[in-house]
């Protein structure tokens, strides 16, 4: 496993029917060894636990919401980050979110393979991300809170005088899950 959490947009939610055709799948972005709070938003609203489109389990682990509601609540959050830095990073989200071959009527998040990196089982793991989403409103404001603490600023004068350059200064706000959407991830289901 690669430990990765998936964003997808579908056109409707997976099921266990067997009568049902597959649905149209495009990749959004992928995540190493977290579910950043983008990828969170993005599925908050009116969302349901359904199979997995990845692994073969008996229980449902995947978590799907309503994309145009979920990307309104993306889009409202980075709205209040207070970083001219960032912006570029912001327009780059809502434009890939935003463009018409991305959109669909459902976003869908595969966290199992992150969430087998606790003690408890997916399915368990899974309902509780579930109602973590329930408290992302407190979470955001605690995130917007920090990112001021963090806010990038001119380097001090013996920085400047070494010519030390710091380290990524979008790191936090990337952190959040921007900059990196493709429709290219590794569970492609693009020819399926």
């Amino acid at each position: 496993m690669a430990n990765r959490s998936y964003l997808y947009a579908t056109d409707r939610i997976p099921s266990r029917a067997q009568d049902q055709s597959k649905p149209v799948v495009r990749g959004l972005s992928e995540w190493a060894y977290a579910i950043p709070l983008s990828y969170r938003l993005l599925v908050s609203a009116d969302t349901v636990i359904c199979p997995s489109m990845i692994w073969e389990l008996d229980d449902d682990v995947a978590l799907a919401g309503d994309y145009d509601k979920g990307v309104k609540r993306l889009r409202d959050f980075l709205a209040r980050i207070d970083w001219p830095e960032a912006r570029e990073l912001v327009e780059q989200a809502e434009a890939f979110l935003l463009a018409p071959e991305n959109r669909a009527d459902h976003v869908m998040l595969e966290a199992a393979e992150v969430l087998t990196m606790g003690d408890q089982p997916v399915a368990e793991s899974s309902r509780a991300l579930l109602a973590g989403l329930a408290d992302l409103d407190e979470e955001m404001e605690r995130t917007l809170r920090h990112l001021n603490q963090v806010k990038p600023s001119a380097p001090g004068p013996l920085a400047r005088m070494l010519g030390l350059k710091p380290a990524d200064p979008l790191a936090p706000v990337r952190e959040l899950g921007l900059g990196y959407w493709s429709n290219v991830l590794y569970f492609d289901f693009s020819e399926d």
